[in-house]
């Protein structure tokens, strides 16, 4: 279970640095689809690269956090299996939160300064 939970958790962490990449390279063009979308950034082309190039790189560092903390509760294996498989969620969850709020902020200043 232990196990189970952490590769899981992991690969899932490597897919969001995998999808973070091309938005920290400025690759990906104003869509309805990819990207970190808001009104916001839909709007101005160059809002759209910043907040995304932003993103991107939180996502990645917010994504190395999640693996490590999941690696630690693993290593150590002070929580039962359910409990682990719940701290290992918020783990995965609560770090993406954190950027989409600070992106959120970002954006709203980039928009106020044009």
């Amino acid at each position: 279970m232990y196990f189970k939970t952490l590769s899981t958790i992991l690969a899932c962490n490597l897919l969001f640095i995998l999808i973070a990449i091309p938005l920290i390279l400025r690759r990906v063009p104003p869509n309805p689809v990819y990207g970190f979308r808001t009104r916001t950034t839909l709007a101005d082309e160059n809002i759209w690269y910043e907040s995304n190039a932003y993103f991107g790189r939180n996502f990645v560092i917010s994504s190395i956090i999640s693996g490590i903390a999941v690696y630690l509760l693993y290593i150590y294996q002070y929580l039962l299996p359910e409990y682990f498989m719940k701290a290992g969620l918020f783990c995965l969850i609560a770090p993406p939160l954190i950027v989409i709020i600070l992106t959120l902020r970002y954006s709203r200043v980039l928009n106020n300064r044009s």
